[in-house]
């Protein structure tokens, strides 16, 4: 597991260091680090699942929410490099005129949390969670989306890497008789 996050978090800081801003700018690049996220939770994910990359459906709506991230990535980048271009690269949110495109930025985190809510609900019909951790992700989502767009997946990965260590540890553990 810190492997898979220690790779996201240097690819991601390779990847944003090519941005000097702050105010308004910053908080959209920092909306922009989702893919990076999600790129660990899934690796997390399928590693604390045996068997998920064999059914289609699971890896289906992993890569479905995997590339809804990277859609809100593209779009905060976009709003980035137009306030770049325009010179409100350093301005606070409160003063930013309306010059940039939001719409594909705004958008796609709700494309992220409906995936995020396939993926879940993927989980639950194949059995690798219950009731309550389903019903715990899907309350999860309510989060504000444009902080973690499918909180629910992180909530999901948490309950899969305890059910993970459990299983490990009864397979450990010599049976008495």
């Amino acid at each position: 597991m810190p492997t898979f996050i220690a790779l996201s978090v240097v690819v991601q800081t390779r990847f944003v260091s090519r941005y000097d801003v702050g105010g308004h700018a910053a908080e959209h690049l920092a909306s922009a680090s989702a893919p990076f996220l999600a790129a660990a939770t899934i690796s997390i994910l399928v590693w604390a699942t045996p068997g998920a990359l064999r059914q289609m459906d699971v890896v289906l709506a992993a890569a479905a929410w995997f590339a809804m991230t990277v859609v809100v990535m593209v779009g905060n980048l976009r709003v980035v490099d137009d306030l770049v271009q325009a010179g409100y690269a350093f301005t606070p949110t409160s003063t930013v005129p309306d010059i940039a495109d939001h719409s594909l930025a705004n958008s796609s985190i709700w494309w992220a949390v409906a995936a995020a809510l396939v993926l879940v609900a993927a989980f639950r019909w194949r059995h690798h969670i219950g009731d309550a951790a389903t019903a715990v992700a899907c309350v999860a989502m309510i989060f504000p989306p444009w902080m973690i767009p499918g909180a629910g997946v992180l909530v999901l990965t948490v309950v899969r890497c305890v059910a993970h260590g459990r299983s490990r540890r009864r397979r450990s553990t010599p049976s008495s008789s």
